[in-house]
């Protein structure tokens, strides 16, 4: 279900700007739904109101500090030394209503594997997508990293669920099928 993954991956991702240990920072999909499901991401990044974190009407506040925008705009930086792409945000926002340098829009990524900056955590609103051929492509991919807290797979099929969940899937220590990675905790 392509629209119910767009509206959990774009909440783990984006929910407080990315500086959750459960953030969602790399998206792994198989091949025939990476393009979809990567344009309305895109799509939904573009609608995302960044501002003000008391007014309700906004869903993305800033950066903690300006050391964590530099952070960012560091890794986004390794990003393209990489061979990465920054395919939406990665901007810095300025004027008097994004005040203290630390408002920046939610980026998304065109990653491969190769890539050493997607093993690290940013904290900020960067997500990683990757595509994938088969279920044990991806969780290869997805084990391939030093942390481990909390991971998410989106299907309808039982036998991918019960591999993702099994000893042979992923290895966080946080499981969940068909919800997001960040706030079920």
């Amino acid at each position: 279900n392509i629209d119910l993954a767009t509206r959990a991956i774009m909440f783990g991702a984006v929910g407080t700007a990315g500086q959750r240990c459960t953030t969602t920072r790399r998206l792994i999909c198989q091949e025939g739904i990476s393009q979809k499901l990567t344009d309305q991401l895109v799509t939904a990044y573009k609608q995302i109101r960044i501002g003000d974190p008391l007014d309700p009407r906004t869903l993305m506040g800033p950066l903690i500090d300006r050391d964590a925008v530099e952070t960012m705009m560091h890794a986004l930086k390794m990003v393209k030394k990489e061979g990465g792409e920054v395919i939406c945000g990665g901007d810095v926002l300025e004027g008097p209503q994004y005040s203290g340098g630390c408002y920046v829009t939610p980026t998304i990524v065109k990653a491969h594997p190769k890539m050493t900056i997607v093993k690290d955590e940013t904290f900020a609103p960067i997500l990683y997508v990757f595509t994938v051929k088969d279920m044990d492509e991806a969780i290869a991919l997805h084990n391939d990293v030093p942390q481990g807290l909390s991971s998410a797979v989106f299907t309808t099929n039982m036998n991918l669920m019960e591999t993702f969940l099994s000893p042979a899937g992923s290895d966080c220590g946080i499981a969940n099928v068909n919800i997001g990675t960040s706030g079920a905790e």
